[in-house]
């Protein structure tokens, strides 16, 4: 029961699947316009050297994953212990308003039922739970005030749940948002997935020269066939100069600044903080009919590491 539409995609080999994947990017909705700006709760930041993080233990080096030579691992949450979601690593973003995609659901505040940890895996899910303006519920988790990084390399093992009109995203905001705005801030989409779309997944960036509402949205996409069955590994490696995304350790996507612009093309000089979320419905990205049978949908994430020089 849910429109789209799409933007900007990496070419594909065949043309077939050049078709599907620009669609799911074209519309690549990175989340932003979309409340990033509303403080998390509770908030209760830390500083440490190049990242605002809080203290976590620090993996073996065999977790290294798909970091680049001379990058260590310097914040990671493995998730192997509690129920919940960390209160020194993560907080939550809520509300029902339909953000500034109208969307449907409605976020809640550290409900069990829509987020929780177990078996080493981060949970979120979206439910059909009718609540007074929403008929949906969901999660929107964020690590603003506690994890906050500049630059380095942002690792994600997860597995997306299916569903038409399931988006399914992690992803980052500039801090500076809740002074300067959207899309000044800028926005990283590490990866998102649309349950409309199910062997596609796709990344993207928000910058004051080319943004979603502005249909100008860049970014890039990849088929992953196994996205709904199995984990994998996203990646994204941000310098100075380029953004670079990942897939399994494959880079499909490369995102440089363009001279002449300053920071219009490239706002990525502040640092950012990290989310996590699923969302039901809405005006961006490829939607589909929702049908009860899809709910609960569940994302699942293994671990978030962050590595820096």
């Amino acid at each position: 029961m849910l429109p789209l539409s799409s933007q900007n995609i990496q070419s594909m080999k065949l043309s077939t699947i050049l078709f599907l994947s620009s669609i799911c990017c074209l519309l690549l909705v990175g989340c932003k316009a979309d409340g990033s700006d509303v403080d998390a709760s509770p908030a209760t930041p830390s500083t440490s050297s190049s990242a605002t993080a809080a203290s976590t233990s620090v993996t073996p080096a065999d977790t290294k994953g798909y970091a680049p030579a001379g990058y260590s691992l310097v914040w990671s949450d493995e998730f192997n212990e509690g129920t919940m979601p960390s209160e020194k690593n993560w907080g939550y973003q809520s509300g029902g308003h339909g953000w500034t995609a109208k969307e449907l659901q409605l976020y809640q505040d550290a409900d069990p039922d829509n987020v929780g940890v177990a078996d080493g895996l981060l949970r979120i899910t979206a439910l059909v739970e009718k609540t007074k303006r929403n008929a949906f519920t969901s999660t929107r988790l964020v690590s603003k005030g506690k994890a906050m990084f500049e630059e380095g390399y942002f690792e994600v093992r997860a597995k997306f749940p299916s569903g038409e009109g399931m988006r399914s995203a992690f992803w980052m905001v500039g801090d500076t948002v809740s002074k300067i705005g959207w899309p000044k801030a800028g926005e990283i989409d590490l990866v998102e997935h649309y349950g409309k779309f199910p062997t596609v997944v796709g990344c993207a960036v928000q910058t004051p020269l080319n943004y979603w509402s502005k249909k100008s949205q860049l970014g890039g996409s990849k088929i992953v066939k196994t996205a709904e069955s199995d984990f994998h590994v996203y990646g994204c490696l941000w310098t100075p100069e380029r953004l670079e995304f990942s897939v399994d350790g494959e880079v499909y996507w490369t995102y440089d600044a363009v001279s002449l612009t300053g920071g219009l093309s490239y706002p990525f000089k502040w640092p950012f903080y990290m989310v996590a979320n699923v969302s039901v419905g809405g005006v961006r990205g490829p939607g589909g009919e929702l049908k009860p049978e899809n709910f609960p949908a569940s994302m699942y994430i293994d671990y978030v590491r962050v590595f820096q020089k």
